[in-house]
């Protein structure tokens, strides 16, 4: 019967960490269930793939000497690398341990119990209270939750098939971060079939997200500088989808700073006279007018020159 990847991985951790002394890549081959190949080659392919996995989940699996002549090699897990120190929390640290886990709903908070109760060693303290009225559902228990997440963190390459207004197709993607807003959960990344950075609903996925390289090891992507999670949800419509246009506008002394901190998804350069100057990606003329014209006298579009024309137009409505 064929043996699952985290029960062979399991396995290899007990091994490594329990051994008194270096275990041979021989030993491993012969001993851990799911690494019995016939060809050492495939043994050899498999092994380094579960090594470099279980170093970057922060597992620390050390190469070293097993006899004096240094003439053969093994690995072991340090326990004193492994194990972590004990905490000797503070009653007010524990309280507030158990007061963040119990502002959470969740489907089944039966681990998340357990495991406080091995980190504080007891129950809750009764501080914590009861705290239903106040608990907030997070959605953990949201469809393909778990392996969005490991993409993130990871920076691995994810394939998906999405849900949208016109049609379901698959979506290829590299995940830049997760958010929840008003109770659901958005993947953001860009998407390589328009080159566009774009947010995608975890409940749309028609299935399941799969690594599209999932035996490739190391990041995939970087994630381009300047970009954050909070900036890029916050940006209005008509600077989302494709981009007929880019506009630059200057904002007064006393606009800049406002726009600087209700507007976090637009990059701003200051001038020497404290103004300021972005440049707006425009894909709804309309959008743009409307938010430009809300900051008053404080902003004025410099270019395009069309750009400027609706703006002068309409004003020229409101006005009169």
């Amino acid at each position: 019967m064929a043996v699952r990847k985290s029960e062979r991985l399991l396995n290899l951790i007990v091994m490594l960490l329990e051994t008194s002394q270096p275990v041979t890549a021989e030993q491993i081959h012969r001993t851990i269930p799911g690494y019995g190949q016939d060809s050492w080659d495939t043994f050899k392919r498999m092994f380094e793939r579960d090594k470099e996995e279980l170093r970057e989940m922060g597992i620390p699996v050390e190469l070293s000497s097993v006899d004096a002549w240094d003439t053969e090699h093994g690995y072991r897990i340090p326990k004193d690398r492994y194990y972590l120190p004990e905490l000797n929390l503070a009653p007010d640290e524990v309280a507030a341990l158990w007061l963040a886990a119990g502002l959470l709903r969740m489907s089944d908070p039966g681990p998340a119990r357990s495991a406080l109760m091995k980190l504080t060693e007891g129950a809750p303290p009764k501080t914590a209270g009861n705290l239903s009225w106040l608990t907030a559902d997070l959605g953990l228990a949201a469809p393909n939750l778990s392996v969005a997440l490991e993409s993130v963190a990871a920076k691995k390459k994810v394939t998906f098939p999405y849900r949208s207004k016109e049609a379901t197709r698959t979506r290829s993607v590299d995940p830049y971060g997760l958010m929840q807003r008003r109770g659901k959960w958005y993947l953001i990344g860009q998407d390589l079939s328009n080159d566009q950075i774009r947010s995608f609903r975890l409940d749309r996925v028609e299935g399941a997200i799969r690594l599209t390289h999932p035996s490739r090891p190391g990041p995939e992507f970087e994630i381009p500088d300047g970009f954050t999670l909070h900036g890029y949800m916050e940006r209005p419509p008509f600077v989302q989808g494709a981009v007929p246009d880019r506009a630059t506008v200057r904002f007064d002394q006393s606009t800049a700073w406002w726009v600087e901190r209700s507007s976090p998804w637009l990059r701003l350069e200051r001038n020497e006279d404290m103004s300021a100057t972005a440049a707006v990606e425009v894909t709804d003329d309309s959008g743009f007018i409307s938010w430009l014209l809300g900051f008053g006298e404080g902003a004025e579009v410099l270019e395009p020159q069309r750009l400027r024309d609706l703006a002068r137009l309409r004003l020229e409505e409101i006005f009169g």
